[in-house]
């Protein structure tokens, strides 16, 4: 159990760093998380807010898609992350600011490598997945869609809401739709063998 504990925190922490990198780039970032930058905006609340209220939305929207009970133990890892990326964006990074374009590259970059390897371990403690994840899980149940066309849906839909805000879309958008899933792929077996030797 101390394992599993210690695999879910430390996953988060390095998740909710990757998403603060990304977003620190500044040149677009995930799509749920560029919605949240344009709600803060919008709304005059924390990023990290923004995603814990989005989260808590889409647990209840998974549940009526479907037809379930609200799983309100998701709301804990949503509240961890949001919580998590409003410390890094404004205090462990803010005196850290990219001004050129190579800079802001390097951020998004290290950012999605970082934010793959987070959700990489957290996924071996088993524990409920975030709001956003399972929103593609139960697109891909509700309306018969494969996973693939799923996540697409999935990130066409906050793409649009984070365009309708005016949220961080950009180039760093597309960067981590393309290659977040091969970097989450490459690193979940390490982990779920490190896990496996860890918890024995």
């Amino acid at each position: 159990m101390k394992v599993r504990f210690a695999f879910y925190c430390f996953g988060l922490i390095c998740l909710s760093f990757g998403v603060s990198l990304i977003i620190k780039g500044n040149l677009g970032a995930a799509p749920w998380d560029a919605l949240a930058v344009g709600e803060s905006y919008l709304l005059h609340l924390s990023i990290g807010t923004c995603i814990f209220l989005n989260g808590c939305i889409l647990i209840v929207l998974n549940a009526l898609l479907l037809k379930e009970r609200i799983q309100w133990l998701a709301a804990i890892s949503i509240f961890i992350i949001g919580m998590l990326v409003d410390f890094w964006i404004e205090t462990g990074l803010s005196h850290i600011e990219p001004f050129s374009f190579i800079q802001k590259l390097s951020f998004v970059i290290t950012g999605i490598l970082i934010l793959g390897i987070g959700i990489a371990i957290y996924m071996q403690a088993k524990l409920p997945s975030s709001p956003m994840d399972m929103f593609m899980i139960a697109i891909h149940k509700r309306f018969g869609l494969n996973l693939r066309n799923a996540r697409l849906l999935n990130e066409a839909i906050a793409i649009t809401l984070a365009i309708l805000v005016h949220g961080a879309v950009g180039i760093g958008t597309v960067i981590v739709a393309c290659t977040l899933g091969f970097i989450i792929h490459f690193f979940y077996p390490i982990m779920e063998h490190m896990y496996g030797k860890w918890s024995n």
